[in-house]
Order: structure tokens, then C-alpha cells, then sequence
């Protein structure tokens, strides 16, 4: 091994959702690791190594994004996996691969793996954060701020997007809080002048 490549290993749990229905119209999401693959990604590798493979990367990422049209997220999974596999600098697997493991339901996953590529590949980390603020802000234009600090608890509170992200749940909950006492108290006083 040549002592200037960059080896990164970290471990993907290849997932699955089940999603079954408690109630009439209750949903409820189960996620359930299946298995801990490991995955060398190797960003600085010289190209032609005999370890990379971006032919068969690239029909594992049309077979991958296929998958994800369509909603499948393990399958999804599995294919951005092999096409990692095949090509271990292939940045565009491994964003797939963190966008299906948050479409699966598993956002943990999904930031732990952009954490881990931060260094060599930041788009990950990016795109996972902008994710998650696009969802927080559909949960609070529909006021489910409940829901919308539950789905954060998969988060923290650093980097500018995700900061920006909590710092809007508790400023939309406590404006409205305020809004909604307001309004109660001009409620009161007008039911007392009648």
C-alpha cells in the first residue's frame, strides 16, 4: 500500500423500513440493521488503480438511482454499496448512499456518514443537513413543532444549517406560543366588556 493514499474505513448499516399500520390511519416506522458492511473509500487514490472499477460503478449507479425513483430505499442502499465497492472514489454513490439511508428513515445513519466524509467528501454533510432543514421547515409551516423537534433529536445543534435548523423550531414555537397567549388575553378581555 503506498503510504501516500488516504484510507478511510467506516461501517454502513445496510437497512430496510417496515412500515405497518397501528390504526385505521396511523402509520407507525420500524427500522430494523440488517448487517454492518464495510466500505474502503479511497479519495486521492491514483486513478487505474486495479481496486477501482468505475464501468461497473457507473451500472450500479444507474441500477442504484433507478431504485431510489422509485422509492426503494434498501434496494437504493445496496446498489450506491456495490457501486462504492466497485469505485471507491465515487462521490456521487456515496452521496446516494446517505440520501437513501435518511429517505429509509434512518437519519442518524445518514449524518454519521456525512460526519465520517466530511474531510474528503463534504457534499455528503451538505446535503444531508439541507435535507433536514427543508423537512423542519415543512413540519413548522404546518405548526407541527412536536414533530419537528423529534425528527431534529436526530441531530445536533452544530454547523450552520443545522443550528439554523433548531434555531428555527424554537423560534416558531415560542412566537407562536406568544401569539396564541396574546390572542387569548385580548379573547378574555373583550368577552369582559360584554
Amino acid at each position: 500500500m503506498p503510504s501516500s493514499s488516504f484510507f478511510l474505513v467506516f461501517a454502513v448499516l445496510i437497512s430496510t423500513t417496515a412500515i405497518s399500520f397501528a390504526g385505521v390511519s396511523e402509520k407507525t416506522r420500524e427500522f430494523r440493521p440488517l448487517e454492518a458492511k464495510k466500505i474502503v473509500i479511497r479519495p486521492g487514490a491514483k486513478a487505474g488503480t486495479a481496486a477501482a472499477d468505475p464501468g461497473a460503478a457507473k451500472v450500479f449507479l444507474r441500477d442504484a438511482w433507478s431504485r431510489f425513483d422509485a422509492k426503494n430505499w434498501k434496494g437504493a442502499v445496496d446498489g450506491f454499496v456495490s457501486a462504492l465497492e466497485a469505485d471507491p472514489e465515487c462521490r456521487e454513490a456515496a452521496e446516494g448512499l446517505a440520501m437513501s439511508i435518511y429517505h429509509a428513515g434512518d437519519y442518524t445513519s445518514a449524518y454519521r456518514l456525512g460526519e465520517e466524509l466530511k474531510v474528503v467528501m463534504p457534499n455528503v454533510r451538505r446535503i444531508v443537513a439541507e435535507t433536514a432543514l427543508t423537512d423542519v421547515r415543512g413540519l413548522v409551516a404546518k405548526g407541527e413543532f412536536v414533530n419537528a423537534r423529534a425528527f431534529l433529536s436526530h441531530f445536533p445543534a452544530t454547523g450552520p444549517t443545522l443550528a439554523y435548523a433548531h434555531n428555527l423550531v424554537q423560534t416558531a414555537d415560542t412566537l407562536t406560543t406568544a401569539v396564541g397567549k396574546e390572542e387569548e388575553t385580548l379573547s378574555d378581555q373583550s368577552l369582559a366588556h360584554n
